[in-house]
């Protein structure tokens, strides 16, 4: 029995120090990969990836407004408001956001990277490494340079002096006007003259970021919209309803005069000045043309003429009682060659007689 039991006693002696030999088996392997990991997230803290994932993680919105904060500051919020400003560069950190190290102006201390937002570089950002905090070197931002000044827009309008130019609600001033005095070109020879036209002005809006939204109102308050060319505006009316009635109503009777006139379509020079002559004022520049023109017409060998499409543009007043008025119209001429259509366009001056009527005193032939 005692044997039996001195047995017992040594196998269970044996599986306690095999248990305990696996137990520590187990926790060495444990305290291996406990370490290599700590290891590993020791030496991903060294490196400067670490810390610029969290500076890249920092773009909220009080990050970026800090950053450009100088450059909002610099641009025209009359015409686009800074909280506007502001939205279009946030805009910019929207997208995906990622990193690439400028090798030619990084050392070991000092490594310096692109901030890139999709395919646009937003600026620069240096990290420094300082002092050791528990063996783990601590990198530092120490450098932020971010350009916006690409995103600024300029644009140009041309209108008439007296048209009002809006953005964003607010109506610009004189100081957004770089040109005045810029003449209708079709007008050049009335300005030659010596008639007083209106003429356009150049508007310049500059130092802004985003879209802008532009109101354009003309003389009679009617929202409208600019053009690139000067040549593409026509005078307008300056005149009452009632005179504006009375002219457009002497042009659609004159110009098919005119045209028969110098068309000779009758080949009756005479018959044609007859008639015409009713809305000439006797013993003008005009008048003396046309009775000089009788002997040679401009279109001898015309078959005729139909006029069509007239288009009294504007009416505008003068000094005394006289008018201008732009008028474009059509001509299909039919000669030896077939029928050809022409677009013209004149600038009539005429006088106002009152109840004698209204005759024309000269043109120009825009």
């Amino acid at each position: 029995m005692a044997k039996r039991r001195k047995n017992s006693s040594m196998r269970f002696a044996l599986w306690m120090i095999l248990y305990a030999l696996v137990f520590v088996v187990i926790f060495a392997v444990f305290l291996r990969i406990e370490w290599s990991y700590i290891d590993r997230q020791d030496k991903e803290l060294t490196e400067p990836s670490h810390a610029i994932e969290r500076y890249i993680g920092s773009f909220d919105s009080a990050h970026i407004r800090a950053l450009s904060a100088d450059f909002v500051s610099t641009l025209d919020h009359r015409v686009k408001s800074e909280e506007d400003s502001y939205a279009v560069i946030e805009g910019l950190f929207a997208g995906q956001l990622h990193y690439a190290k400028i090798g030619r102006e990084s050392t070991e201390e000092r490594q310096v990277y692109s901030i890139r937002s999709d395919d646009r570089t937003l600026g620069t950002m240096a990290l420094e490494s300082g002092e050791k905090l528990n063996g783990i070197t601590q990198w530092n931002v120490t450098d932020e340079q971010f350009e916006f000044s690409d995103l600024i827009e300029s644009c140009e309008l041309l209108v008439p002096a007296e048209w009002q130019v809006s953005c964003g609600g607010a109506v610009l001033d004189e100081s957004y006007i770089t040109e005045t005095g810029i003449r209708y070109p079709s007008m050049e020879e009335a300005y030659n003259y010596g008639f007083s036209l209106p003429t356009l002005v150049r508007y310049r809006i500059g130092n802004y970021i985003g879209d802008l939204t532009l109101s354009v109102v003309d003389a009679e308050g009617n929202e409208t919209t600019a053009k690139d060319d000067p040549s593409a505006y026509t005078l307008g009316d300056r005149c009452t309803q009632n005179e504006r009635d009375r002219f457009e109503d002497f042009t659609k009777r004159f110009l098919p005069l005119y045209i028969a006139f110098m068309s000779n379509t009758n080949h009756n020079a005479y018959d044609n000045y007859a008639r015409v002559k009713n809305y000439l004022l006797r013993g003008s520049d005009l008048d003396n043309r046309f009775i000089d023109a009788i002997a040679g017409q401009v279109y001898s060998h015309s078959k005729g003429d139909y006029l069509h499409d007239v288009v009294v543009n504007g009416v505008f007043s003068q000094t005394g009682n006289t008018f201008l008025i732009d008028v474009d119209y059509m001509v299909d001429t039919t000669g030896n060659a077939g029928t050809i259509e022409n677009t013209a366009g004149m600038l009539i001056v005429a006088e106002d007689h009152g109840s004698e009527g209204i005759f024309a005193k000269e043109l120009f032939i825009k």
